[in-house]
């Protein structure tokens, strides 16, 4: 069975500026369900995977891409940063 290329690039790939750029950690929402990726700072390279409240997995950038694009495919959705002001006007980024 042939691979197939996936075209969605992962978010923590992006650089700031780029489109599609999103601060950790990145968290993907299906229905009540929720899953959070972050970099493990422990151990660079590797990232922190968490389904709900349950354990946190620590998984290879390679697992954790293919977990990645295995998750979109079930269904699940990039959750985007809301943009909120604060009372003196500036702006920051908070995930909803």
């Amino acid at each position: 069975m042939p691979l197939k290329k996936k075209s969605v690039p992962v978010p923590w790939d992006l650089k700031e500026g780029d489109d599609n750029y999103l601060k950790e950690p990145w968290i993907l929402k299906k229905g009540k369900e929720f899953i959070t990726i972050e970099t493990n700072n422990n151990n660079r390279g590797n990232f922190y995977l968490q389904k709900d409240d349950e354990k946190r997995l620590s998984l290879s950038a390679l697992q954790t891409k293919l977990t990645y694009h295995q998750l979109i495919e079930f269904g699940y959705k990039l959750q985007k940063t809301k943009r909120k002001k604060t009372k003196n006007q500036e702006v920051t980024d908070e995930s909803f």
